[in-house]
C-alpha cells in the first residue's frame, strides 16, 4: 500500500496519527528511531521485519484502541491518504471488479480509508494485526506481518482470489513484493527495481493520481 498505492512511507502516516492523536512525546521519539529504521528497513525480509516491529512497538504500545480508531476513522486522517493517491495502482483498485490490499500498515489505520474512497471491504483489506489487552495495543503483532513469503500465503487464502475464473492483478513497489507480484497472472512494479530484484514483474513508473469516475466528484472537490 505504502509508496505502491500511496506516495508516502508508512513512518509518514504514524507521525500523522500520532500528531492527531495528541501523542506528542512518543511522536519525538519515534522521529529519532526512524533514523536508524530506515536503512535497516532496506536491507530484506528480516530487515524491515525488525523495523516495521520497532516502530509499532514504540508508536502504539499503550494506546487505547477506541481513541485509536476514532483518530484513524475521522476526516482529518483519511483524507491524509486519499490526497496522496497513485496510479496505476488506485485506478486498477478503482476499476477492479473486487480489490484486496496486502500490507504492512496496521489494518484500523488503512481499513477505514480504504473503503470510504476506494470501496475496499474491510474484510479485504490484510494488514499487520496489533495485539490488544484491557483495550489498549500492546505493541506487539497478534500474528505475522504481511511482507514477502506471507503476502503470498494470504494470496492463496483469500477467498476472492482463488476462484478459477478471477485474473490477478498485483502491484508493489519493493523487493519483498515480488514473490507475492509472480504469484498474479500480472505482477506490477511502480519503482523500478535491478532486474535480478524484479524477477518477471512487468514495471510502471508511479505517477500521482488525478481522477476516476468511481472516485466521486465531491470528494475529488474535496481534495481539491
Amino acid at each position: 500500500m505504502d509508496e505502491t498505492l500511496v506516495k508516502q512511507k508508512s513512518t509518514g502516516y504514524i507521525v500523522k496519527f500520532l500528531v492527531r492523536y495528541r501523542a506528542y512525546i512518543r511522536l519525538t521519539l519515534c522521529l529519532w528511531l526512524a533514523i536508524f529504521l530506515i536503512p535497516v528497513s532496506k536491507t530484506g525480509d528480516r530487515g524491515r521485519l525488525f523495523a516495521v516491529r520497532c516502530m509499532y512497538f514504540l508508536a502504539f504500545r499503550g494506546l487505547r484502541v477506541d481513541r485509536a480508531e476514532r483518530v484513524a476513522a475521522g476526516d482529518s486522517f483519511t483524507t491524509l491518504y486519499a490526497a496522496d493517491l497513485q496510479d496505476p495502482a488506485a485506478s486498477a483498485v478503482l476499476d477492479a471488479d473486487e480489490a484486496v490490499v496486502l500490507t504492512a500498515s496496521p489494518e484500523f489505520m488503512a481499513r477505514p480509508w480504504l473503503e470510504r474512497y476506494l470501496n475496499v471491504p474491510p474484510a479485504n483489506v490484510y494488514g499487520a494485526k496489533l495485539a490488544i489487552a484491557n483495550g489498549r495495543y500492546t505493541g506487539l503483532l497478534a500474528d505475522e506481518l504481511p511482507i514477502g513469503q506471507k503476502k503470498v500465503e494470504l494470496l492463496d487464502a483469500c477467498p476472492a482470489c482463488v476462484a478459477p475464473s478471477v485474473a490477478l492483478t498485483g502491484y508493489g513497489d519493493h523487493p519483498t513484493d515480488v514473490p507475492f507480484l509472480e504469484r498474479c497472472d500480472r505482477g506490477v512494479l511502480v519503482q523500478e527495481l535491478p532486474s535480478e530484484q524484479a524477477g518477471t514483474c512487468d514495471y510502471e513508473a508511479a505517477k500521482r493520481f488525478s481522477s476516476h469516475p468511481r472516485f466521486g466528484s465531491a470528494i475529488s472537490s474535496a481534495l481539491a
